[in-house]
């Protein structure tokens, strides 16, 4: 691998991301294949569970890593995008790269970069040099496994430049990102099934009709093998405001002895029945390639995951959660959740979406259910203006209200919810840290 190190501190490593943007989002593997040609190659030395798919890649790419580090595997995930501290994409056995480390590798890919620039080859993005850098941290750590979660679509994302992974993943597929992926549901699972390789196993969550036609098709084409998973296989699932509960089948993972076993996951909605389903087929395969992943493992991986931004409690009286949902489906699960878990309590809700995303259907499943609502502008260049997004939210609601800062829209809505209430931000995962970030400093930590 190269050598030459530039020295980058951690704030010149942001600095010079910053900086990169100006290249924008450039969909194709050219330029990330350049790069990790002058590092080494090195994500071809290691064991990837790779995952795609619409809503749900983020808890199933978080099971599957808690899942292995419980079995004793170290194991690294990348995972996109950064709700908090931009290291928390980057991760080996749940704890975040540190920024010594991320800054050396930065400042590594850097180099690699202004080689490509020498030779006439185009800058690589942002998300390009952070995704190889986390090839270059998962390889200098030595993971046994690494789950690797693309950042758009599949087949020309840059996580797709792996050519050999040990499994391929895919999560529950709906329209997003209509104007890179196609307009149809077909379209958008061609360019997702584009992660499926030849000679390797592909799972996927249940999926409709149609994406599952292209699904099986495009395992035909590369000669692989495509497992479905049932969500057959839990029964007694329930979920609350902090967990899911359930039983899986027996036979699933260990010898059928006609017992269901017990389990609980750390994440909660009706949404993680299929995706625990998903990643309880995953593991069956892995087991199926030699990996040691016991029972009490899976269940002791489920029970201690974290994935922050995913309806997440930050605080209580009032409960407070925070959930990146921005699309139709993941929508339909968060307002099937809050119903479900706080159908006596009183609602306040807190949005902020993009302007580019399809928050007239967020906002016709979500706001029936709320008693106020507050909007605000996240701080992206693709927001949508919260007086805007106030205008179009009263076609749901009678009480909305534009609010022009994260912190006044928290201590607005803790007013109107009371001890007993609960306030749900979602929306744009771009603004839930200003939300985090002024629900800790109105409860003074």
């Amino acid at each position: 691998m190269e050598r030459n190190i530039t020295g980058m501190d951690y704030e010149q490593a942001r600095g010079f991301l910053k900086e990169t943007a100006k290249y924008g989002s450039v969909y194709g593997l050219e330029s990330i294949r350049q790069l990790m040609q002058r590092l080494g190659n090195v994500q071809e030395q290691l064991s990837i569970i790779h995952v795609a798919g619409t809503n749900g890649k983020g808890s199933i790419c978080a099971m599957l890593a808690a899942i292995l580090q419980a079995a004793g595997y170290r194991t690294g995930l990348y995972a996109s995008p950064a709700v908090f501290e931009p290291e928390e994409i980057i991760k080996v056995d749940g704890s975040p790269i540190s920024k010594k480390s991320y800054a050396d590798l930065i400042s590594k890919v850097q180099n690699a970069c202004r080689q490509m620039q020498a030779e006439g080859f185009a800058h690589p993005t942002a998300f390009e040099i952070e995704t190889a850098a986390a090839f270059c941290y998962f390889w200098q750590r030595g993971c046994a496994y690494v789950v690797l979660e693309t950042g758009l679509g599949g087949a020309l994302d840059a996580t797709n430049l792996i050519l050999h992974p040990v499994l391929s993943v895919l999560s529950s597929i709906s329209k997003d990102h209509i104007a890179l992926l196609g307009s149809t549901l077909e379209e958008i699972a061609a360019a997702k099934a584009g992660i499926i390789k030849p000679g390797c196993a592909c799972v996927s969550a249940a999926q409709k009709p149609e994406v599952l036609d292209v699904l099986e098709r495009a395992a035909w084409e590369a000669g692989s093998t495509l497992y479905v998973a049932d969500g057959q296989v839990l029964k007694d699932f329930t979920y609350d405001g902090q967990k899911c509960h359930f039983k899986f089948a027996p036979g699933l993972l260990e010898a059928d002895t006609g017992e269901f076993q017990e389990a609980s996951c750390a994440l909660t909605g009706v949404c993680q029945k299929e995706n625990i389903a998903c990643v309880l087929a995953a593991v069956r395969l892995l087991r199926q390639q030699g990996a040691a992943i016991p029972v009490q493992a899976v269940q002791e991986g489920l029970a201690q995951v974290d994935l922050p931004g995913r309806m997440e409690r930050i605080a209580q009286r009032p409960d407070f959660y925070i959930d990146g949902a921005h699309n139709e489906r993941a929508a339909y699960f968060l307002q099937e959740t809050v119903r479900h878990c706080f159908a006596k309590k009183r609602m306040i809700y807190i949005v902020g979406v993009l302007a580019d995303k399809d928050y007239e259907k967020l906002l016709a499943w979500m706001l029936p259910y709320a008693a106020q609502v507050f909007t605000v502008t996240p701080d992206n260049p693709r927001a949508l203006d919260g007086q805007e997004l106030a205008r179009q939210a009263k076609r749901f609601h009678p009480s909305v209200s534009y609010v022009s800062t994260a912190a006044q829209a928290v201590a607005l809505a803790l007013e109107a919810a009371g001890a007993d209430g609960v306030v749900v931000a979602f929306g744009s995962f771009s603004y839930l840290n200003e939300i985090k970030q002024a629900v800790k400093q109105k409860n003074g930590i």
